[in-house]
């Protein structure tokens, strides 16, 4: 989830998806690769209640899942509808764009459901993953989900600097960190 420099979610109304600050933005590629599925079609659904769970099919909503290398896919999950940019069968490049961050699929509020796996089906088993370089700005202190986030009294996440903050490289984030990436804004 993106936030922003208030470390607020959402700004406004939680049941319009205008509101949330990820919704919308741009995905890219973080590793070259080619593309296995590209589906969309899918609406967004109305936020901030869960939805009706969907079929096995249908959880990650509009998706993009990409091949890097045998045995290891990358799936981007929950995309806006009409805004995937790839094709299956395309090869694309690391930063290269794929979509925009929505909210289709069993999603509640807008998020990235990014995952690496060890095949093309979303119910694949994971791995294990790095990022070359982040920021660690700090971590949320209480926890929440795509579940809860706009049922909040409001879109702001309780929010602690990190002890050791700056630039880390090597490594995977950890959960309820707040980190931003090289060329971003926020984390």
């Amino acid at each position: 989830m993106r936030l922003d420099r208030h470390h607020r979610a959402w700004v406004g109304d939680p049941h319009r998806l205008s509101s949330y600050v990820s919704y919308g933005q741009p995905l890219i590629a973080v590793a070259a690769g080619t593309v296995v599925t590209a589906r969309d079609g899918n609406p967004d659904q109305p936020p901030p209640d869960n939805p009706t769970p969907p079929s096995a099919s249908e959880l990650p909503g509009n998706h993009v899942i990409l091949r890097v290398r045998p045995g290891v896919y990358i799936t981007y999950a929950h995309l806006k509808p009409g805004s995937i940019r790839v094709r299956e069968g395309e090869r694309v490049g690391r930063g290269q764009p794929i979509g925009q961050l929505g909210n289709s699929g069993n999603s509640a509020t807008p998020h990235l459901h990014l995952q690496v796996q060890v095949t093309k089906s979303f119910l694949s088993d994971g791995l294990p993953f790095v990022f070359n370089r982040f920021q660690l700005l700090g971590q949320i202190t209480e926890p929440f989900s795509d579940e809860t986030l706009g049922l909040r009294a409001n879109g702001k996440l309780p929010f602690a600097p990190a002890q050791k903050p700056g630039l880390r490289r090597g490594e995977m984030p950890l959960s309820q960190n707040v980190v931003r990436f090289p060329g971003g804004e926020n984390g």
